[in-house]
């Protein structure tokens, strides 16, 4: 630091030191609002006031700043995030090809099986179309077969 530095550092804010008196959940919504905006020093431990049977009284300490004190840093981790994302994608990758790799053995492995009956259709089917359309190939009268 330079003198510079050292001559505009501000000084530390007032410590201030309060009783907060109200129904329990007044007192609980008080002191969360000053814990939350970071200035809460210390607390004592509520107790009961004697005129009334549903008052609590409270000291609190907390600084005397018009700003909230130095807000807590929270990191956010990304790299569960984007294992969470990366993992299911991969594997999903990986299955998609463990399913072609298996329909490709199952062609390789049935394609004689599947030229012989497409030969013997196509057989078939010229065979069939060579003849008279009025003949199935059995003796009848009208054709002289």
């Amino acid at each position: 630091m330079t003198r510079t530095h050292l001559a505009r550092v501000q000084p530390r804010p007032a410590v201030l030191t309060r009783r907060v008196v109200g129904t329990p959940a007044e007192v609980a919504a008080t002191v969360a609002l000053i814990r939350d905006s970071g200035r809460l020093l210390s607390m004592t431990a509520p107790h009961q006031m004697p005129g009334g049977p549903d008052q609590v009284m409270v000291t609190v300490r907390f600084l005397d700043t018009p700003a909230p004190a130095v807000p807590v840093v929270r990191r956010l981790r990304r790299g569960h995030v984007i294992a969470a994302a990366t993992v299911p994608g991969v594997a999903a990758v990986a299955g998609i090809g463990y399913a072609a790799s298996q329909v490709a053995h199952a062609v390789r492995s049935a394609a004689p099986l599947i030229a012989g009956v497409v030969l013997v259709l196509v057989v078939l089917a010229v065979l069939l179309r060579s003849r008279k359309p009025g003949c199935v190939g059995l003796h009848c009268p009208g054709c002289n077969h």
